[in-house]
């Protein structure tokens, strides 16, 4: 029998266990990586409209929170991989089932479910993530993996198609939790690790715990609020192109190239370079973030469509990661890692709903201007933060490289 994953059990791993554990915590909500195919799915599918399509997938991200909130709760009580494995195998099946469901109404409820399920394997998971010593890679990894596997079926769903008709998605779906069970199955037990350094060596030099949670929580409200737009605009980014005038695979291409900026974006805090500043870092792609989203309100031109996705996708995951990896970075107990991986999920399944209610006769004018607010808000959040963490930053640097990099 399989033990709870204990705080201290978890160390310093191979990169082969990192991208383990980073799949597993992917595929449980793998639709969000291609989330336009979804809506395509539905809306050419099985005839729902645009606003109906983005109320099935905010749903079934609503129902992914449930999931969450229920992992967080048993994850340290029960055997964590008869957990991850049972809700893997349940969601596999619904998701292969999705494509013979013909009601709106059993839909949402279907969805939901689903969405539970995804999001206990996904908190799950990410238990395991927070606790390994190296938080930029192992996000770093995670979010690379989900724009490389997002753009490889985006890319390949026209292909897919041909077999498998509008609702291949779902079979997608489906295959992708085929294999995290697998990888399941592979993950390391985790015992016997030495613990990773979360005690006094972690706290020294720190300031006082109040404006820690002060900081803490305008980080959290800052991911949300970029979350919420990055998500809206994710949902309808098929949509807009095909409004604009484009055919399906110039729309399909285009998402899928630019997507694969993601992977660049992921790399950033992969490979360090964060470690002269990963706070500006931060700041710079919300700021690119919203530019992508001033642009797509002129996405009639082709240039400006691309140029938006490029910029947005590029950003993102260097962003999210970097959200994720600052707000962790001073809890002990990652009780911090679970309410960020549930406002994580509860912004990108609050995007659909928003994007849904802002939409206007098929224009996504209103919607876009909403998400550029939401962008703008979220640097207005980010300013203290930023500013606290690029002097502790600065601090860690040595007098040798203060003054390297002042020549």
């Amino acid at each position: 029998m399989f033990k709870p994953i204990r705080p201290s059990e978890v160390s310093a791993h191979g990169t082969l266990d990192y991208l383990l554990v980073a799949f597993v915590a992917m595929v449980g909500l793998a639709y969000l990586n291609f989330l336009p195919a979804v809506v395509d799915a539905l809306v050419y599918g099985m005839e729902l409209t645009e606003a109906q399509a983005g109320q099935v997938v905010a749903l079934n991200g609503y129902g992914a929170l449930l999931g969450l909130m229920a992992a967080a709760l048993l994850s340290e009580r029960l055997p964590w991989r008869t957990l991850l494995f049972g809700a893997l195998a349940m969601l596999c099946g619904l998701d292969f089932s999705t494509v013979w469901l013909n009601d709106y109404s059993l839909m949402l409820v279907w969805r939901c479910v689903g969405g539970a399920l995804g999001g206990m394997s996904v908190g799950i998971a990410f238990t395991v993530l927070a606790k390994l010593r190296k938080g930029d890679r192992a996000f770093g990894l995670l979010l690379l993996m989900q724009f490389g596997i997002g753009s490889l079926v985006i890319y390949a769903l026209p292909t897919l198609r041909v077999w498998g008709g509008e609702l291949a998605v779902f079979y997608v779906m489906s295959a992708l939790c085929a294999l995290g069970l697998i990888c399941t199955l592979l993950l390391p037990s985790f015992k016997g690790c030495v613990p990773f350094a979360n005690g006094s060596e972690r706290q020294k030099g720190q300031p006082p715990q109040k404006r820690i949670r002060a900081n803490t929580l305008l980080l959290l409200l800052a991911m949300s609020a970029y979350l919420i737009a990055a998500s809206a605009i994710w949902t309808y980014v098929g949509q807009i192109g095909h409004t604009a005038g484009f055919d399906e695979v110039t729309v399909n291409i285009s998402i899928a190239v630019t997507g694969l900026l993601g992977l660049a974006g992921a790399m950033l805090p992969v490979i360090g370079v964060h470690r002269f500043g990963r706070s500006c870092w931060l700041a710079a792609g919300v700021v690119l973030s919203f530019c992508s989203a001033v642009l797509l309100c002129f996405s009639a031109h082709l240039f400006a469509y691309v140029i938006a996705m490029s910029l947005l996708f590029f950003s993102w995951p260097a962003v999210h990661s970097y959200f994720l990896a600052l707000i962790t970075q001073d809890d002990t107990h990652t009780t911090l890692a679970s309410i960020a991986a549930l406002l994580s999920y509860g912004a990108l399944a609050t995007g659909p709903m928003l994007g849904s209610l802002l939409l206007r006769d098929e224009r996504f004018l209103i919607m876009l201007c909403g998400c550029a607010l939401l962008f703008a808000l979220s640097f207005l959040l980010l300013l203290k933060p930023v500013h606290r963490y690029q002097v502790s930053d600065y601090k860690r640097i040595t007098p040798s490289s203060r003054k390297h990099a002042a020549r």
